[in-house]
């Protein structure tokens, strides 16, 4: 019966990390946690003050809100775990990455607006809060395919995919004006590719399914922002029904909340 005991509950031995290492830990997550905080105060004073109405979608999803939950969302679990010892989960690392690197694909696509200056911004402290980690996420996990996420992933693919090469282009056609200092086409298109690669990362991995809740969750905020502010409806309308089947087919596997990790 004790010994049953012990193995149900194994006493964690976890190294408490250094007084130096926690130091480099809190440096590294304020470099990185400081650009996407800012954004989201700015973006939620230009939201309730008015400014630029004429944007309010990109301040909600491309611009702001969404991109703003994205990026900030995984940076603070790895913050966290890596404060107290524990290794961060697998699905805020595959986060972590897609968002730096799905961005960092947008920007060599369409490079106006200084979007290479921000994703370098971006990348350089996300890279030095990996190296203050004192036990990084498990990337090297085992894949299996989900019969139920997977179909659902691939259609939302099938939405978001055109979506984003479209906003690429108009990044890249917009030669002067406000669009190309504030590349919000490049933002729309950088959410999309985000939310196909979180989607088909749920899809593939055990450890990860939960990222299934950020595609439906984002393809529904993002269609429902679009037919409150004068998106093309059948456009919006379609990332709504693509959204609401990935909630479900989410909800429908029981992976809405974070699976048992064994790298945690």
């Amino acid at each position: 019966m004790n010994s049953s005991l012990h193995l149900e509950n194994p006493v964690s031995t976890r190294p408490t990390p250094s007084p130096l290492r926690r130091t480099a830990l809190v440096a590294a997550g304020a470099l990185a946690l400081v650009i996407p905080t800012m954004f989201t105060i700015t973006i939620t004073r230009m939201l309730l003050t008015g400014a630029e109405d004429d944007h309010r979608f990109h301040q909600l999803t491309g611009q702001g809100l969404l991109l703003c939950a994205l990026w900030l969302v995984p940076l603070v679990g790895l913050v966290r775990a890596g404060w107290s010892g524990r290794r961060p989960s697998t699905a805020a690392g595959v986060q972590h990455l897609a968002v730096v690197a799905t961005g960092a694909v947008c920007a060599l696509i369409a490079p106006g607006g200084g979007a290479p200056a921000l994703m370098t911004v971006i990348a350089i402290p996300g890279a030095l809060l990996w190296l203050a980690l004192p036990r990084r996420p498990r990337l090297r996990v085992p894949v299996r395919l989900d019969p139920v996420l997977a179909p659902a992933a691939l259609l939302a693919s099938a939405v978001l995919v055109p979506y984003a090469i479209a906003q690429l282009r108009l990044q890249n056609a917009t030669g002067t004006g406000y669009h190309a200092e504030n590349p919000h086409y490049f933002d729309m298109a950088w959410i999309a590719g985000v939310l196909v690669v979180l989607g088909l990362c749920a899809a593939l991995l055990p450890t990860a399914r939960r990222l299934g809740g950020w595609l439906g969750a984002g393809c529904t905020f993002v269609g429902a922002a679009g037919l409150l502010l004068g998106e093309p409806s059948g456009w919006a309308l379609a990332q709504v029904t693509v959204g609401v089947l990935v909630l479900g087919s989410t909800v429908a596997r029981g992976r809405m909340p974070d699976p048992a990790d064994p790298a945690v």
